[in-house]
């Protein structure tokens, strides 16, 4: 291909862990950016506002703004705005989801909601369960923001977003909308924001079932990087097949490098 329009990173386990930053990351989005092609970051992750992952970001040495960034919370509350109108919604999840909820209008409360929303929550308790399970059951939908089942930290993984989900998903029968990767509505809102064209675009991420997954789905080239979840054993498991494997993310730029040198 022509030289990409844009390259789409998810963030843990592909940019940083934790608080890590993954070695040669910094180089590699700068070279792409001064190549010509955009950088877009988008994460499952929907406990930060994309003001705080920008920030985040910057204070690793990634220039970054929050237009830059595509969470599962901002994508949640960009779907439910456009699909059914500003509603009234219980979140279960933590600060970032909150914001981005009421960033885009909606209005927050515990009872008589429209929508249920899921991410991943930290302070996660029964009487939260109970809660969504009751406005639920008096009709309100089901969304989740992703269904990660882990997240990756510095030294290993923690419960992700599809615990909570999985959990209020057994108490109530019912199968929410989901947002995040795999899933399409994500992918749709990037390319509906950019502007871009999927197959212009190269999607990179450390999980098959949710980073190449999801560019397979809508087109994209992809790029699966080891650092994260998925190794080598999992491609042939899964059969989902990347367009592209790599050690990490400073792949992109020797490999780069030695194609536009030779």
């Amino acid at each position: 291909m022509n030289r990409p329009a844009a390259y789409i990173f998810d963030l843990d386990g592909v940019v940083y862990h934790g608080n890590m930053l993954i070695s040669g990351a910094n180089k590699t989005i700068e070279y792409i950016r001064a190549s010509g092609s955009r950088v877009i970051f988008l994460t499952n992750n929907a406990t930060r506002t994309r003001n705080s992952i920008a920030l985040k970001l910057n204070n690793m040495g990634i220039c970054c703004s929050a237009g830059d960034v595509i969470s599962s919370a901002y994508a949640a509350a960009v779907y439910i705005k456009e699909h059914y109108g500003p509603g009234i919604i219980y979140p279960i999840g933590e600060r970032g989801l909150v914001f981005e909820l009421e960033e885009a209008g909606h209005t927050i409360a515990k009872q008589d909601v429209d929508f249920v929303v899921v991410g991943l929550d930290r302070e996660f308790t029964y009487q939260k369960l109970a809660t969504g399970l009751d406005n639920i059951i008096k009709g309100a939908r089901f969304i989740a923001t992703n269904t990660d089942a882990m997240l990756p930290v510095e030294k290993g993984f923690l419960p992700g977003a599809g615990s909570m989900v999985s959990a209020l998903k057994t108490a109530s029968g019912i199968e929410p909308e989901v947002i995040g990767k795999p899933g399409k509505p994500i992918m749709d809102i990037l390319l509906s924001k950019y502007s871009l064209k999927s197959e212009e675009c190269i999607m990179v991420g450390d999980r098959l079932e949710t980073d190449i997954l999801a560019g397979l789905t809508v087109g994209m080239h992809t790029i699966l990087v080891l650092t994260g979840a998925s190794g080598i054993k999992d491609i042939e498991s899964s059969g989902i097949r990347p367009g592209c494997v790599m050690n990490s993310i400073a792949d992109i730029l020797s490999k780069d490098l030695l194609l536009h040198n030779s």
